[in-house]
């Protein structure tokens, strides 16, 4: 009995570590990128806010702007993201702005923070639980969102994707924002779910972008988007309003079937 004892406590002691690691703080993230470590994590949880404009590399790089007259900051996420499987409990920043006491909308003396992304980043199969914010990011390398949840707000709003962008099997429950966005590489929303409004209006593709049978049950607007030759929209279910105009493929009028 004594014996049985025992290794039972040993079990407990060597699966402690493991079972420790299945939450993660954010902090320890930003710790790591820090220090400039590859940040990879599979199978946890992510307790707290992920803010990614507040690393040790921030530096103003705008004082004023055609934003108003806010002030820009940046933080440089230099290493490798890699998150599979995983849950963010709170919000995944790459950009946010001081709300002036709730007073934003009305006040342009904002700061405004920001991230970009010098290294690949993989985020598959994973839940953002809060918003997820990429406002003006700019990725270099491979940028794979694939087969996650956004259970609130996508905000890629001005985001730029130089390298492969990939959404697919992705599902939106909240307002998918990748107006003004540009992809200067491949980019796929195959199979993509959006369940409320998606915004791509003056979005950008210079190489070919595959929405094969995305869903949108909202409102989808792809008012002056550009799209080259070889998109594909085979199969994919209009379920709300649309708007096409102005939207070219190829240099042509486009407006695919519902």
């Amino acid at each position: 009995m004594k014996t049985f004892v025992t290794s039972l406590l040993l079990a407990l002691v060597a699966l402690a570590p493991t079972l420790a690691q299945s939450t993660i703080d954010a902090k320890d993230i930003i710790a790591k990128i820090n220090r400039k470590e590859a940040v990879s994590y599979q199978n946890v949880t992510i307790t707290g806010e992920l803010d990614l404009t507040n690393l040790a590399n921030r530096k103003e790089v705008r004082e004023g702007s055609w934003k108003g007259d806010s002030r820009e900051y940046l933080s440089v996420v230099e290493v490798p993201l890699t998150f599979k499987n995983c849950t963010f409990k709170g919000k995944f920043l790459a950009y946010h702005t001081d709300d002036q006491d709730g007073k934003r909308l009305f006040n342009t003396n904002n700061i405004v923070y920001n991230a970009d992304f010098t290294e690949a980043v993989t985020i598959d199969g994973c839940k953002f639980e809060d918003d997820a914010t990429f406002k003006y990011s700019l990725f270099s390398q491979r940028a794979i969102f694939t087969n996650n949840r956004f259970g609130e707000e996508a905000l890629f709003k001005y985001t730029k994707f130089r390298n492969a962008a990939d959404f697919s099997n992705s599902t939106f429950r909240g307002y998918a924002d990748f107006k003004y966005t540009k992809f200067d590489e491949s980019s796929s929303f195959e199979k993509a779910t959006f369940e409320r409004s998606a915004d791509f209006k003056y979005t950008k593709f210079d190489e070919v972008t595959n929405f094969q049978k995305a869903r949108f049950s909202g409102n989808a607007d792809f008012k002056y988007t550009h799209l080259p030759r070889g998109t594909n929209f085979d199969e994919v279910r209009f379920e709300g309003s649309t708007d096409f105009k102005y939207t070219t493929l190829d240099g042509r009028k486009f407006s695919p079937s519902r």
